[in-house]
């Protein structure tokens, strides 16, 4: 049928056969029963039936038919004990069963499992594991009116998901240059198998998109450019050994490291395109070029829409983890919004400096959410010669073109030596190769990690700002001042 939806007619069909066959099974239940129970007053060697193994990996529907006694379960809400009338209890089981099998096979019948990325198909099926969704017309209509109507967006995740797991700097479109070197680690065994089958899976989706792009057919599983990597790398005495793909360049090295260039500029470009389209552009991530001549050269225009997007409760909750907020410290809060971070920070016994550029937040921050000190200005415009240093800078500021990198360059200085600075900051900053991301990549490298581990880079979970309404990824800088 090929990705076409049904008309409510068709669906409405498919749901009465549904319908009818749970009723040619009931009915075959009773008949099983009553057949049974007749042949046991009529024989002198009393009641046969048929048998099922104790094997919990038993179809539970074989089991539930021959079930004529009641069965004592326990709810799984309230963990009371119940009993169920063994017909009902077939009913339930045969019915699930029933509708699993319509939901799968009405999926690949209609050819949507191809619009639905690894993600939504793991969610569909997991879906129908132990509860499914009754197969009705309305519910059908619903569920694949859904996946009809939101094929792009779940196209372009399913683009955004592959390539995020190849590399991190597909987090940020633009966030990976033709020519810059892809490391995949110890992706390859001893024996020059596949350590992780998760790695050569990713790659294998990475080169049917690519294919897709190039309007080229899938190959094979034995021509794809992970079986010629395996391949190669189980002749040891080669290695370490390069192989020249269409769409990659891959070194094999004994120790089971790749390294990976991509060939094709165009193709990498049209990833781009398809990813900015996906995270959107909301909060200023998509840019080619600086408006500063030379950074840190503050931008004295505000972002656009301000660059409110707020953060979620989650997201504060982590920003206060990170930055260990505790009683007494004096903490910044440079772009307090509507107080997410600052009363975050206050709950964790913080006395906290709010800094809002819009008058209409920054009169809430005092007068709603009890801020004494909220001031309303323009943070970039604040001299941190007139304050004291602070134990703790947390923030959530503007992306719009590299303004994230100028607040957290400015936010250093009214750091006292050795306080935290606790950022969200859009995937590129981590990655960006403009004169502003440099700039601050230099400044932070001589910030110490606030962990043990000495990450200063800390993704965010996907969607994290999907409340505000872009998928953007965004990350947190947690580093510590020197001193």
């Amino acid at each position: 049928m090929g990705q076409e939806l049904m008309t409510p007619a068709q669906i409405a069909d498919i749901c009465d056969g549904r319908d009818k066959a749970i009723a040619l099974w009931l009915g075959l239940y009773d008949t099983y029963h009553a057949t049974r129970d007749e042949a046991a007053r009529l024989t002198l060697g009393g009641p046969l039936s048929l048998s099922c193994g104790r094997d919990w990996t038993e179809d539970t529907l074989t089991r539930a038919f021959i079930q004529s006694q009641p069965i004592d379960q326990r709810d799984k809400e309230t963990g009371a004990r119940k009993t169920i009338d063994a017909r009902d209890n077939f009913e339930r089981v045969l019915t699930h069963t029933m509708d699993r099998r319509c939901w799968a096979a009405l999926m690949e019948q209609l050819g949507f499992d191809q619009l639905l990325d690894q993600q939504a198909r793991k969610e569909f099926h997991d879906g129908l594991r132990d509860d499914p969704v009754p197969f009705t017309p309305d519910n059908c209509a619903a569920t694949f009116g859904n996946i009809w109507t939101n094929r792009r967006d779940l196209y372009l995740r399913g683009i955004a998901n592959v390539f995020a797991k190849l590399d991190r700097r597909f987090r940020s479109h633009n966030g990976f240059k033709i020519g810059a070197r892809l490391i995949i680690d110890r992706a390859l065994n001893e024996w020059g198998s596949w350590d992780r089958y998760e790695r050569r899976d990713t790659l294998r989706d990475v080169e049917r998109v690519f294919l897709e792009l190039d309007e080229k057919p899938p190959v094979s599983e034995g021509h794809s450019i992970a079986s010629q990597v395996a391949d190669a790398a189980r002749v040891r005495g080669s290695l370490p050994t390069v192989i020249e793909g269409d769409y990659f360049r891959v070194r094999i090295f004994k120790n089971g490291n790749l390294h990976i260039w991509f060939e094709r500029d165009d193709l990498l470009q049209s990833v781009n395109l398809l990813l900015a389209e996906y995270y959107g552009e909301a909060i200023g991530d998509g840019y080619e070029t600086t408006e500063a001549e030379a950074a840190p050269a503050y931008h004295i225009t505000p972002a656009k829409n301000f660059g409110a997007f707020m953060t979620s409760p989650e997201i504060a909750a982590q920003v206060i983890e990170h930055a260990r907020i505790s009683t007494g410290q004096r903490v910044l809060e440079p772009s307090a919004g509507k107080a997410a971070l600052a009363s975050a920070a206050r709950n964790a016994g913080a006395d906290v400096t709010c800094v809002e550029l819009q008058p209409g937040f920054a009169h809430e921050l005092r007068v709603i959410h009890g801020f004494a000190d909220a001031i309303e200005g323009d943070f970039l415009a604040l001299d941190p010669a007139h304050y004291a240093p602070f134990d703790a800078v947390i923030m959530n500021p503007p992306f719009d073109r590299g303004r994230d990198c100028d607040h957290v360059s400015h936010a250093l200085a009214f750091l006292k030596p050795g306080g935290v600075l606790v950022a969200i900051m859009s995937a590129r900053a981590e990655y960006g190769e403009d004169q502003r991301h440099k700039a601050l990549h230099r400044m932070i490298a001589g910030c110490e990690a606030i962990y043990f581990h000495g990450r200063k880079w800390i993704d965010l979970p996907p969607g994290s700002f999907a409340h505000a309404g872009t998928n953007v990824n965004t990350v947190l800088l947690a580093i510590r001042k020197p001193g």
